[in-house]
């Protein structure tokens, strides 16, 4: 199956294609601010460079957040608005997953991004081969997550939360921080996660895809995304979409 994957959580975005589960192409580039000019010519560009017509992609792949406000709605619009108009499946995934995903690391892995305000995203996985996750997604200070973690057993942490709040995060008496360039959340890995959903059958409604940015209640994204109609403000993300 052919999967076109986007991810525009953060400043640095990319888009991805793959087949199944194997990465044919990726593009990744910071553009904070910019998602919107950026997205659409980005996946145009992929898809010539791959030999790829539109016709070609056979279902869609976005991370859902958290992240920045307009990233998310850029992207989650975007694919929302490619799978209706192509009828395709769509599958969305905690951004938090799509880090753990993309970490050369065994055992407790902890994905954490920036929310601002002196706040952290952040969940906890198990990974031993495929990461299992073991934490609920959930927005706080950071004395807040590390009282969610175990102690007595190594941490892996891994996002841009690292850069402002890495002291704090030290706080863990075993905390492993991963390599800077495994802090990104990669398009490739959030096409991975929708491979493994899709190979299941599994996919979410396009109708009813909803970004969850970093402030607000926790997530948890289990079978598929919690129910909630696309935000009024993503109408102009969806033609830009619509009109690629």
């Amino acid at each position: 199956m052919r999967i076109l994957a986007m991810e525009t959580a953060t400043p640095i975005a990319s888009v991805a294609l793959l087949e199944g589960d194997r990465l044919v192409r990726e593009i990744m580039e910071s553009v904070p601010r910019r998602h919107l000019e950026w997205l659409a010519p980005s996946i145009a560009r992929i898809l010539g460079d791959a030999g790829w017509r539109p016709g070609d992609v056979e279902a869609v792949a976005v991370s859902i957040g958290p992240g920045s406000f307009t990233g998310l709605r850029i992207g989650v619009a975007t694919a929302a608005a490619w799978a209706r108009a192509s009828d395709l499946p769509v599958v969305a995934s905690s951004t938090l997953e799509t880090v753990a995903e993309g970490l050369d690391a065994r055992g407790l892995i902890c994905p954490v991004l920036d929310a601002g305000r002196g706040e952290v995203a952040g969940a906890l996985f198990e990974r031993n081969g495929t990461p299992r996750r073991v934490l609920d997604d959930l927005v706080g200070p950071v004395h807040v997550l590390l009282s969610r973690l175990p102690r007595d057993r190594a941490v892996v942490f891994a996002g841009d939360a690292i850069a402002r709040h890495g002291e704090a995060l030290r706080g863990h008496p075993q905390a492993v921080f991963a390599p800077e360039p495994q802090w990104i959340p990669r398009a490739a890995m959030t096409g991975r996660l929708a491979w493994r959903r899709l190979s299941r059958g599994d996919h979410d409604d396009p109708y009813r895809l909803k970004p969850f940015y970093a402030r607000g209640a926790g997530i948890t994204l289990g079978k598929g995304v919690p129910p909630g109609a696309a935000a009024e403000e993503m109408r102009s993300a969806v033609e830009e979409g619509e009109g690629r």
